[in-house]
């Protein structure tokens, strides 16, 4: 194998390596994306219901007025969400990943 046959062989296990880690490195937070997906609108729904489909929040942080944010993360995907004294969703926060939104 020459010198450019190697250059070429490392060009191609580079670009590979791009696509392919980011990829599998990111598996986890697109469940969690898909999961969040797949409960439609989050405002309103209770905490029970969005527990219940997504698992338990990473955090939960008790804000001034009486009301709880919770957070969750996973590697490349993170949602907070505000949520009543009732237990109701007011809805997110802050989200970061690529989300298709079904039903706002």
């Amino acid at each position: 194998m020459d010198g450019s046959q190697l250059a070429l062989v490392a060009l191609v296990l580079a670009g590979l390596t791009a696509v392919v880690v980011p990829f599998v490195f990111r598996a986890p937070g697109r469940a969690l994306r898909k999961r969040f997906i797949a409960l439609g609108t989050l405002k309103g729904k209770t905490r029970k219901e969005i527990v219940k489909a997504v698992g338990e929040p990473g955090t939960e942080t008790p804000l001034p007025d009486g009301r709880t944010l919770l957070q969750w993360r996973a590697t490349g995907y993170h949602i907070a969400l505000v949520f009543e004294t009732n237990g109701r969703c007011v809805g997110v926060t802050h989200e970061y990943g690529r989300r298709i939104i079904a039903g706002s």
